[in-house]
Protein backbone atom coordinates (compact mmCIF):
# COMPACT_ATOMS: atom_id res chain seq x y z
CA UNK A 1 0.00 0.00 0.00
CA UNK A 2 1.37 3.42 -1.00
CA UNK A 3 0.70 6.59 0.93
CA UNK A 4 1.05 10.22 -0.11
CA UNK A 5 3.66 11.62 2.28
CA UNK A 6 2.16 15.11 1.99
CA UNK A 7 -1.03 14.07 3.77
CA UNK A 8 -0.13 10.91 5.69
CA UNK A 9 1.83 11.09 8.95
CA UNK A 10 4.17 8.18 8.22
CA UNK A 11 7.97 8.38 8.49
CA UNK A 12 10.59 5.67 8.21
CA UNK A 13 10.75 5.38 11.99
CA UNK A 14 7.36 6.48 13.35
CA UNK A 15 3.77 6.94 12.26
CA UNK A 16 0.50 8.29 13.56
CA UNK A 17 -1.38 5.74 15.63
CA UNK A 18 -4.19 6.21 13.12
CA UNK A 19 -2.35 3.70 10.94
CA UNK A 20 -2.23 0.88 13.46
CA UNK A 21 -3.24 -2.29 11.70
CA UNK A 22 -2.56 -0.82 8.26
CA UNK A 23 1.24 -0.79 8.31
CA UNK A 24 3.92 -2.76 10.16
CA UNK A 25 7.37 -2.23 11.65
CA UNK A 26 6.65 1.28 12.88
CA UNK A 27 6.53 2.96 16.26
CA UNK A 28 3.05 4.40 16.52
CA UNK A 29 2.64 7.80 18.15
CA UNK A 30 -0.49 9.58 19.29
CA UNK A 31 -0.47 13.16 18.03
CA UNK A 32 -0.57 15.89 20.66
CA UNK A 33 -2.62 18.97 19.80
CA UNK A 34 -0.73 22.24 19.56
CA UNK A 35 -1.76 25.69 18.35
CA UNK A 36 0.17 28.02 16.05
CA UNK A 37 1.10 31.14 18.05
CA UNK A 38 3.09 33.04 15.40
CA UNK A 39 1.41 34.98 12.59
CA UNK A 40 2.48 32.11 10.35
CA UNK A 41 4.79 29.14 10.60
CA UNK A 42 6.61 27.61 7.60
CA UNK A 43 6.02 23.96 6.85
CA UNK A 44 8.75 21.85 5.21
CA UNK A 45 8.63 18.32 3.84
CA UNK A 46 12.04 17.75 5.47
CA UNK A 47 14.17 19.84 7.79
CA UNK A 48 16.51 20.76 4.93
CA UNK A 49 13.91 21.34 2.20
CA UNK A 50 12.43 24.59 0.95
CA UNK A 51 9.03 25.68 2.17
CA UNK A 52 6.08 23.46 1.20
CA UNK A 53 3.30 25.40 2.90
CA UNK A 54 2.52 27.65 5.83
CA UNK A 55 0.42 27.30 8.95
CA UNK A 56 -1.58 30.36 9.99
CA UNK A 57 -2.09 31.82 13.45
CA UNK A 58 -4.60 29.89 15.52
CA UNK A 59 -4.54 26.75 13.41
CA UNK A 60 -4.13 23.51 15.29
CA UNK A 61 -1.79 20.66 14.47
CA UNK A 62 -1.05 17.19 15.74
CA UNK A 63 2.57 16.99 16.89
CA UNK A 64 4.09 13.52 16.55
CA UNK A 65 7.74 14.29 17.22
CA UNK A 66 9.88 17.18 18.49
CA UNK A 67 13.67 17.39 18.27
CA UNK A 68 16.36 20.01 17.74
CA UNK A 69 13.89 22.86 17.47
CA UNK A 70 11.64 21.16 14.94
CA UNK A 71 8.20 19.60 15.26
CA UNK A 72 6.87 16.98 12.86
CA UNK A 73 3.19 17.79 12.52
CA UNK A 74 -0.02 17.32 10.60
CA UNK A 75 -2.33 20.29 10.14
CA UNK A 76 -5.85 19.67 11.39
CA UNK A 77 -7.50 21.86 8.74
CA UNK A 78 -5.93 20.62 5.50
CA UNK A 79 -4.16 17.45 6.71
CA UNK A 80 -0.79 18.62 5.40
CA UNK A 81 2.27 16.98 6.98
CA UNK A 82 5.70 18.46 7.55
CA UNK A 83 8.29 20.03 9.82
CA UNK A 84 7.75 23.42 11.43
CA UNK A 85 9.77 25.35 14.05
CA UNK A 86 8.69 24.25 17.53
CA UNK A 87 8.94 27.82 18.82
CA UNK A 88 5.89 28.73 16.73
CA UNK A 89 3.68 26.18 18.50
CA UNK A 90 2.20 25.93 21.96
CA UNK A 91 0.56 23.00 23.67
CA UNK A 92 -2.76 24.66 24.30
CA UNK A 93 -6.29 24.10 23.15
CA UNK A 94 -8.09 27.25 22.15
CA UNK A 95 -11.56 27.11 20.69
CA UNK A 96 -11.48 29.87 18.10
CA UNK A 97 -14.49 32.16 17.96
CA UNK A 98 -13.62 34.25 14.90
CA UNK A 99 -11.49 34.34 11.76
CA UNK A 100 -9.68 37.21 10.06
CA UNK A 101 -11.76 38.44 7.12
CA UNK A 102 -9.59 41.34 5.94
CA UNK A 103 -6.41 40.71 3.99
CA UNK A 104 -4.34 41.73 7.01
CA UNK A 105 -4.96 43.21 10.44
CA UNK A 106 -2.45 44.82 12.78
CA UNK A 107 -2.22 43.63 16.37
CA UNK A 108 -1.74 46.48 18.84
CA UNK A 109 -0.45 46.41 22.41
CA UNK A 110 -3.57 48.26 23.58
CA UNK A 111 -6.94 49.41 22.24
CA UNK A 112 -5.40 52.56 20.80
CA UNK A 113 -4.29 53.17 17.22
CA UNK A 114 -1.22 54.99 18.55
CA UNK A 115 -0.03 52.03 20.62
CA UNK A 116 2.79 49.76 19.50
CA UNK A 117 2.12 47.24 16.74
CA UNK A 118 3.03 43.76 18.01
CA UNK A 119 2.52 41.81 14.81
CA UNK A 120 -0.11 41.25 12.12
CA UNK A 121 -2.57 38.49 11.28
CA UNK A 122 -3.60 37.38 7.80
CA UNK A 123 -6.87 36.46 6.16
CA UNK A 124 -8.13 33.05 7.34
CA UNK A 125 -6.22 33.13 10.64
CA UNK A 126 -8.19 31.82 13.61
CA UNK A 127 -8.63 33.71 16.89
CA UNK A 128 -10.45 33.71 20.20
CA UNK A 129 -11.89 37.12 21.00
CA UNK A 130 -11.85 37.59 24.78
CA UNK A 131 -12.78 41.25 25.20
CA UNK A 132 -14.13 44.29 23.37
CA UNK A 133 -13.35 47.95 23.82
CA UNK A 134 -14.61 50.75 21.55
CA UNK A 135 -13.60 49.77 17.99
CA UNK A 136 -11.16 47.09 19.12
CA UNK A 137 -11.34 43.44 20.09
CA UNK A 138 -8.88 41.60 22.32
CA UNK A 139 -7.28 38.50 20.84
CA UNK A 140 -6.61 36.07 23.67
CA UNK A 141 -2.91 35.77 24.49
CA UNK A 142 -1.94 38.27 21.79
CA UNK A 143 -3.23 41.86 21.61
CA UNK A 144 -5.84 44.22 20.21
CA UNK A 145 -7.20 44.43 16.65
CA UNK A 146 -9.74 46.52 14.76
CA UNK A 147 -13.12 44.87 15.26
CA UNK A 148 -14.26 45.04 11.61
CA UNK A 149 -11.43 42.74 10.49
CA UNK A 150 -13.16 39.64 11.86
CA UNK A 151 -16.14 37.41 11.21
CA UNK A 152 -17.58 34.60 13.29
CA UNK A 153 -15.83 31.26 12.85
CA UNK A 154 -19.08 29.68 11.62
CA UNK A 155 -19.71 32.11 8.75
CA UNK A 156 -19.75 30.17 5.49
CA UNK A 157 -21.49 32.36 2.93
CA UNK A 158 -18.61 34.52 1.74
CA UNK A 159 -18.60 35.46 -1.94
CA UNK A 160 -15.51 33.54 -3.01
CA UNK A 161 -14.73 35.83 -5.93
CA UNK A 162 -14.88 38.99 -3.84
CA UNK A 163 -12.87 37.28 -1.13
CA UNK A 164 -10.17 36.24 -3.61
CA UNK A 165 -9.89 39.82 -4.87
CA UNK A 166 -8.55 40.84 -1.46
CA UNK A 167 -5.30 39.17 -2.54
CA UNK A 168 -4.87 41.33 -5.66
CA UNK A 169 -1.30 42.62 -5.76
CA UNK A 170 -0.09 40.18 -3.11
CA UNK A 171 3.42 38.93 -3.99
CA UNK A 172 3.75 35.37 -5.23
CA UNK A 173 5.51 33.01 -2.83
CA UNK A 174 5.93 29.29 -3.43
CA UNK A 175 4.21 27.51 -0.54
CA UNK A 176 2.70 30.74 0.77
CA UNK A 177 -0.66 31.15 2.51
CA UNK A 178 0.15 34.35 4.40
CA UNK A 179 -0.99 37.79 3.20
CA UNK A 180 2.63 38.80 2.59
CA UNK A 181 3.11 36.08 -0.02
CA UNK A 182 0.87 33.38 -1.47
CA UNK A 183 0.85 30.71 -4.18
CA UNK A 184 -1.94 29.59 -6.48
CA UNK A 185 -3.28 26.66 -4.46
CA UNK A 186 -2.71 28.48 -1.17
CA UNK A 187 -5.04 31.24 -2.34
CA UNK A 188 -7.77 28.78 -3.30
CA UNK A 189 -7.27 26.82 -0.07
CA UNK A 190 -7.69 29.92 2.09
CA UNK A 191 -10.82 31.03 0.25
CA UNK A 192 -12.47 27.63 0.60
CA UNK A 193 -11.52 27.34 4.27
CA UNK A 194 -13.10 30.74 4.90
CA UNK A 195 -16.35 29.13 3.74
CA UNK A 196 -15.81 26.22 6.15
CA UNK A 197 -14.88 23.73 3.43
CA UNK A 198 -12.23 21.14 4.34
CA UNK A 199 -10.16 21.67 1.22
CA UNK A 200 -6.79 20.06 0.34
CA UNK A 201 -3.55 22.03 -0.01
CA UNK A 202 -1.90 21.23 -3.35
CA UNK A 203 -3.20 21.72 -6.88
CA UNK A 204 -3.36 18.03 -7.82
CA UNK A 205 -5.17 17.19 -4.58
CA UNK A 206 -7.60 20.05 -5.17
CA UNK A 207 -8.29 18.85 -8.70
CA UNK A 208 -9.21 15.40 -7.37
CA UNK A 209 -11.32 16.90 -4.57
CA UNK A 210 -13.45 18.97 -6.97
CA UNK A 211 -15.68 16.24 -8.37
CA UNK A 212 -18.05 18.36 -10.48
CA UNK A 213 -16.44 18.95 -13.86
CA UNK A 214 -17.56 21.56 -16.37
CA UNK A 215 -17.24 20.03 -19.80
CA UNK A 216 -17.39 23.15 -21.93
CA UNK A 217 -15.52 26.38 -21.37
CA UNK A 218 -18.55 28.37 -22.50
CA UNK A 219 -20.41 27.14 -19.40
CA UNK A 220 -17.89 28.54 -16.95
CA UNK A 221 -19.07 31.09 -14.39
CA UNK A 222 -17.63 33.16 -11.57
CA UNK A 223 -16.17 30.98 -8.82
CA UNK A 224 -15.34 28.00 -11.04
CA UNK A 225 -11.80 26.63 -10.86
CA UNK A 226 -9.43 26.08 -13.77
CA UNK A 227 -6.74 23.45 -13.36
CA UNK A 228 -3.52 22.94 -15.27
CA UNK A 229 -0.74 20.57 -14.31
CA UNK A 230 0.74 22.35 -11.30
CA UNK A 231 -1.49 25.43 -11.40
CA UNK A 232 -4.99 26.55 -10.44
CA UNK A 233 -6.99 29.72 -11.02
CA UNK A 234 -10.50 30.95 -10.26
CA UNK A 235 -12.95 32.50 -12.70
CA UNK A 236 -14.04 36.01 -11.70
CA UNK A 237 -16.57 36.14 -14.55
CA UNK A 238 -17.11 34.19 -17.77
CA UNK A 239 -13.84 35.34 -19.38
CA UNK A 240 -11.30 36.34 -16.72
CA UNK A 241 -9.42 34.54 -13.96
CA UNK A 242 -7.71 35.52 -10.74
CA UNK A 243 -4.58 33.63 -9.72
CA UNK A 244 -1.34 33.90 -7.79
CA UNK A 245 1.28 33.28 -10.42
CA UNK A 246 5.02 33.22 -10.95
CA UNK A 247 4.79 34.95 -14.34
CA UNK A 248 3.76 38.31 -12.89
CA UNK A 249 4.96 37.34 -9.38
CA UNK A 250 1.73 38.69 -7.90
CA UNK A 251 -1.94 37.82 -7.66
CA UNK A 252 -3.71 39.40 -10.63
CA UNK A 253 -6.70 39.19 -12.94
CA UNK A 254 -6.25 38.47 -16.63
CA UNK A 255 -8.17 36.86 -19.52
CA UNK A 256 -8.38 33.07 -19.40
CA UNK A 257 -7.44 32.84 -23.07
CA UNK A 258 -4.24 34.83 -22.48
CA UNK A 259 -3.18 32.52 -19.66
CA UNK A 260 -4.06 29.36 -21.60
CA UNK A 261 -1.76 30.41 -24.44
CA UNK A 262 1.07 31.29 -22.08
CA UNK A 263 0.84 28.13 -19.94
CA UNK A 264 0.48 25.83 -22.95
CA UNK A 265 4.18 26.14 -23.68
CA UNK A 266 5.32 24.79 -20.28
CA UNK A 267 2.42 23.08 -18.52
CA UNK A 268 0.21 22.04 -21.39
CA UNK A 269 -3.55 22.37 -21.79
CA UNK A 270 -6.18 22.87 -19.13
CA UNK A 271 -6.79 19.50 -17.47
CA UNK A 272 -10.05 20.35 -15.72
CA UNK A 273 -12.73 22.94 -15.23
CA UNK A 274 -14.34 22.38 -11.85
CA UNK A 275 -17.17 23.75 -9.74
CA UNK A 276 -17.41 23.68 -5.95
CA UNK A 277 -20.70 22.48 -4.54
CA UNK A 278 -21.67 24.78 -1.65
Amino acid sequence: MRFDSRITAIRKDIASDYFKGLIKRKKFVEGVKHTVISNYSPLHSSKSSTISSQLLFGEQVYVFDQSNGWSWVQGMRDGYVGYTPSKNLKKQRIKSSHKVSSLRTFVYSSSNIKSDVITYLSLNSLVLISDRRNNFVKIKNLGWCFKNDFEKISKSNFNIVELSKKYLGTPYLWGGRDSMGIDCSGLVLNIMQMNCINFPRDTDLQESFVTKSIKYEKNLRAGDLVFWKGHVAMMVDKKNIIHANAFHMITNIEPLQTVKKRILKENGKVVKYGRIQF
